[in-house]
């Protein structure tokens, strides 16, 4: 396992994203949300192949109390764990009623996972919020958290990855979660996740498999995901030719990046955790196979890449 080295902490390569084990999540779940018991052998597996990052939320279900549970019988010195809060963005315009909100949220978020002090907390920013009333509040709330030893860094869990660029030069965002996969490389195209790692921003990647949708049939596929059929065909198409899976494929292609610190990877159970873990140790992209990846998201419409707009 590669770690990233972020301040006093180390954050894995492959981090685990734990709302699979507080709700039904994913196009493609079909067994739902494991026991408690099998959560934390789950967690347990997670921790024997070197993953130290786990990414919650206190609206991912039960998560944060499956996660907290488990961190009740285990050191949680190396354990980079990051969780989410979000405010009513009605009360804005007075930030004393947000600040009390957002501090009763990650008390609680402390409570349920049985610590005192979160390494890194995320604004959850919502896809109609607008960047500029998020750089007008959310930096004096993290400024607080840290103030009241609440949390020891903060940043910003984004909708859509194109949002990046507005935050470059916000030194309030240490931390970037980024939603970006083969589909959707418009921040690899312009720069932007260059810049972000010149800056020395950690940036953690999301939707690497585009939230299941990878392993949808395309001939099943109707309605809106139907404009998904002709990419899903192209990138089968590409793994069966270099004789690779497509999840390899998919993986590989984020992992590869210099610029990307984390991958946050959801699992449902323990095989799936030992196959992230293969993943993770496949071998690198062959180079033209890479090259035909950066050509195809060019003209892929929002709609497929945007979760969101399924429905």
């Amino acid at each position: 396992m590669k770690y990233t080295s972020f301040h006093t902490y180390k954050v894995s390569k492959l981090a685990l994203g734990t709302v699979q084990l507080g709700m039904d999540y994913g196009i493609a779940n079909r067994q739902g949300a494991p026991s408690v018991a099998e959560a934390h052998a789950l967690l347990a597996a997670s921790a024997a192949n070197g993953i130290n990052s786990f990414d919650t939320s206190p609206t991912y279900g039960t998560s944060e109390d499956v996660l907290g549970s488990y961190l009740a019988g285990v050191k949680k010195e190396d354990i980079f764990i990051v969780s989410k809060f979000k405010y009513d963005t009605d009360l804005a315009s007075d930030l004393e009623k947000v600040w009390t909100e957002v501090k009763g949220i990650v008390e609680k978020s402390l409570t349920r996972l049985g610590i005192q002090k979160l390494p890194l907390i995320l604004y959850h920013k919502g896809a109609s919020e607008s960047m500029e009333q998020v750089k007008n509040v959310v930096p004096e709330l993290l400024d607080r958290l840290k103030d009241e030893n609440l949390i020891a860094h903060g940043g910003i869990s984004l909708y859509y990855s194109s949002e990046a660029n507005d935050l470059l030069a916000d030194h309030a965002f240490e931390v970037l979660q980024i939603p970006l996969n083969v589909l959707d490389q418009e921040i690899i195209a312009n720069g932007t996740l260059q810049k972000l790692h010149d800056k020395g921003k950690l940036v953690m990647v999301r939707s690497v498999f585009l939230q299941g949708l990878f392993w949808k049939d395309p001939e099943d596929l109707s309605g809106k995901l139907s404009a998904a059929a002709p990419y899903l065909k192209k990138l089968n198409q590409l793994a069966a030719d270099h004789r690779i899976t497509l999840a390899e494929l998919a993986f590989s292609f984020i992992r590869d990046l210099e610029t990307v610190d984390s991958l946050v990877i959801g699992a449902e159970n323990i095989v799936q955790v030992e196959a992230n873990i293969r993943l993770l140790n496949a071998p690198l992209l062959a180079p033209e196979l890479r090259n035909e990846l950066l050509k195809l998201s060019t003209d892929v419409p929002i709609e497929v890449i945007t979760p969101a707009l399924w429905n």
